[in-house]
C-alpha cells in the first residue's frame, strides 16, 4: 500500500469520527434547548367554578375540602347532559390516589351500572348515612372503580363516589359530597 492510499484511509477514518462527533454535538444542543413540561406541574381545575356554571347547580354536589384534610386537587370536572345527566369531579388525593364523584340526576348511566353488576353490595355507614359499598379490589382490572360507594339522594338522583385511593380518603370525599348537596338543597328552600 502506498503512502497516498494510507493517507486517504486515515483521512476517511478522521472524517467519519469528525462527522460522528458533530452529529452528537447537534443532538446535545437540541436536547438542551428543547422545552419540556415541568414534571411537578399539575393541570388543576377549579371544580367550584365549573359547578357554578352547570345547569341548576343547587342540586349538584360541590364538596369543600378543608386545608386540614391535606392537599386535594381536581384534574377533571364536567357536566354531561343527556339521558343520564352526570356531574363528575375527579380528585387527586394528598397520597396521589384518585377519587371520582359521579352524581346522576336521572338514574345511573349504563356504563357505571354495568361496573356495579359484577360484585356483591354491602351497607356501610358514613357520618350517620347508610351507603352501599361495592368492593371490586379483587377484580382483574377494577380501574377507577376499585372501591365504590353509592347513595340515593333525598332530593332525587344517585351519588357515587369511587376510586383507587384508600377507603378512608374515599369515605371522606363521600361524606363531604353528601353534606354539600344537602346543605345546598336546604339553603334553596
Amino acid at each position: 500500500m502506498s503512502s497516498a492510499q494510507d493517507r486517504r484511509n486515515r483521512q476517511n477514518i478522521f472524517t467519519l469520527i469528525g462527522a460522528l462527533l458533530a452529529s452528537l454535538g447537534i443532538v446535545l444542543v437540541v436536547v438542551l434547548i428543547s422545552i419540556r413540561p415541568d414534571p411537578t406541574s399539575r393541570a388543576e381545575i377549579d371544580w367550584h367554578s365549573v359547578h357554578d356554571d352547570t345547569p341548576n347547580p343547587v342540586l349538584l354536589v360541590d364538596p369543600v375540602v378543608a386545608e386540614s384534610d391535606g392537599d386535594w386537587w381536581a384534574n377533571r370536572a364536567d357536566y354531561s347532559p343527556g339521558l343520564n345527566p352526570e356531574w363528575y369531579i375527579g380528585l387527586i388525593t394528598p397520597t396521589n390516589g384518585y377519587v371520582a364523584i359521579h352524581q346522576f340526576t336521572n338514574g345511573v348511566s349504563p356504563e357505571v351500572a354495568e361496573v356495579l353488576d359484577d360484585v356483591t353490595a354491602s351497607p356501610v355507614v358514613i357520618n350517620n348515612s347508610t351507603w352501599t359499598r361495592y368492593d371490586r379490589s379483587e377484580r382483574e382490572n377494577p380501574g377507577n372503580y376499585r372501591n365504590v360507594y353509592e347513595i340515593t339522594l333525598p332530593q332525587g338522583g344517585i351519588l357515587i363516589v369511587s376510586g383507587t385511593a384508600d377507603a378512608g380518603e374515599i369515605e371522606l370525599v363521600a361524606s363531604l359530597a353528601y353534606k354539600s348537596v344537602n346543605v345546598q338543597v336546604a339553603g334553596k328552600g
